[in-house]
């Protein structure tokens, strides 16, 4: 079944969202699906769309050179494992309001390529979003969604 993913999570999807520390590849906003589910993103039409706003406490946006990344974290491995095309830079997401993002004329240039097919995320591992900023997140005014067509859920075999 396809569903909006976001920070505020869903029924079948746990979202949990963390502040970074700054300077440092800091996992904000964590999906695990719930016991007995299984997440699928998919690279579907050339990468996964997100729309975000990331704002920090003074409800300035985070800076253009934040480092942004998707990374999976599961119970075999030593260390979480970038998954995507690293960003370096957010300017499209700072540029962009969340509906312009949604647009059809900007949807590309919110697109976030896996480095594979897709990433399937039992509910023992961890799918994140990941960046690399001088400054904290503050999820009191920021957002993030991840676009329906590319992410499914469904019961595990």
């Amino acid at each position: 079944m396809s569903e909006t993913l976001s920070n505020l999570g869903t029924p079948k999807v746990d979202a949990t969202e963390k502040t970074n520390v700054p300077g440092q590849m800091t996992n904000i906003l964590e999906f695990q699906p719930i016991d007995g589910m299984v997440l699928t993103l998919s690279n579907r039409g050339g990468g996964i769309p997100f729309q975000m706003d990331l704002r920090d406490a003074n409800d300035d946006p985070l800076p253009l050179d934040t480092d942004l990344e998707i990374v999976y974290d599961a119970p075999h491995l030593q260390r979480p494992q970038t998954v995507s095309e690293s960003l370096a830079n957010i300017g499209t997401y700072n540029r962009l309001s969340i509906a312009e993002q949604q647009n059809e004329d900007y949807v590309e240039q919110t697109r976030i390529s896996l480095n594979g097919r897709e990433l399937v995320v039992r509910d023992i591992d961890i799918a994140a979003v990941a960046i690399e900023s001088s400054e904290q997140i503050d999820w009191s005014n920021s957002r993030i969604y991840v676009d329906k067509d590319n992410v499914t859920t469904r019961q595990e075999a």
